[in-house]
């Protein structure tokens, strides 16, 4: 029996996938369903395949149900009400971040040193830097080559990445490298190689990606935790969407700051209530 819970952190991941600057793992960070779900990944590629699958198909349900919701509701809310939305998600990185940096000290048992600060320093400046980048995008490709179909391979690894590292937006990565708009244009035409080329390259990103993030989570896990919260924080420079202007502007996003805030301050509870319970990856 599929496991509601489980579908319900997977919409809530689903629906940010059209929101610049917010990943899928951020949300499964805020859901406190990272570590569980990089494992069950890692697991697809081992004899516990089965566990992996078992935890992964409700997660994936509610990821579809939450990307068509965020296609229908989230999209409309950007196209009206962009910097209202915009300031939502940032309330909701802001507020999920002191749970973050509990949860890093409680897994690694250990306190930061200057050397995490400096880590999480970098990974916000490296962030925070994509807002300043050229995402302008090329024109569609066409003509492709069998070198062309290598980068989009290429690109969809690195693309991937969003779906394992929190604060990259996977569609940024995609729009960086030039090719947001061949995928665009490959997914309305149902152009299939292009679209096995990229959904190839994501595939393989995600099954191997998983298993060294693992590695390095329990192996380095304070040098890993202060790379996340760099990363999470450097997303709401890109977030932000400008000073709202008018009285009721400001009124209005400052409201939805503090609701993203406290959303997230009580999913860190739950969160935390949940840890106290260790969920398993056989429990889905």
């Amino acid at each position: 029996m599929l496991n509601w819970k489980s579908i319900v952190k997977g919409m809530a991941m689903g629906t940010v996938e059209t929101v610049p600057g917010v990943s899928s793992s951020t949300i499964a960070m805020l859901m406190g369903i990272y570590e569980n779900l990089i494992e069950a990944i890692g697991n697809l590629t081992s004899k516990r395949w089965k566990e992996g699958i078992a935890y992964l198909i409700p997660i994936g349900i509610g990821m579809i149900g939450g990307f068509l919701v965020s296609v229908l509701l989230i999209s409309y809310l950007l196209e009206h009400f962009m910097q209202p939305t915009h300031f939502l998600f940032i309330g909701l990185v802001i507020g999920m971040l002191p749970s973050l940096w509990k949860n890093s000290r409680q897994e690694a048992k250990g306190s930061f040193r200057f050397i995490h600060s400096v880590l999480i320093l970098l990974a916000f400046a490296a962030i925070a830097a994509t807002r300043f980048l050229d995402q302008s995008g090329v024109a569609t490709m066409s003509d492709l080559s069998v070198g062309d179909y290598l980068f989009l391979f290429a690109s969809g690894w690195l693309a991937s990445t969003a779906l394992i590292l929190p604060g990259i937006s996977g569609a940024l990565v995609l729009t960086i490298l030039g090719v947001y708009y061949t995928a665009i244009s490959a997914i309305s035409e149902m152009d299939i190689p292009i679209l096995l080329a990229i959904s190839g390259g994501i595939l393989a990103g995600v099954l191997l990606t998983s298993k060294l993030i693992r590695f390095l989570l329990k192996r380095f896990t304070l040098v890993m935790y202060s790379l996340m919260i760099g990363m999470v924080g450097g997303s709401i420079v890109v977030l932000y969407p400008g000073f709202p202007g008018g009285f009721l502007s400001i009124v209005v996003c400052v409201a939805a700051l503090g609701a993203g805030f406290f959303i997230a301050l009580f999913a860190g509870r739950i969160s935390r209530r949940q840890q106290a319970r260790p969920e398993t990856v056989k429990a889905a």
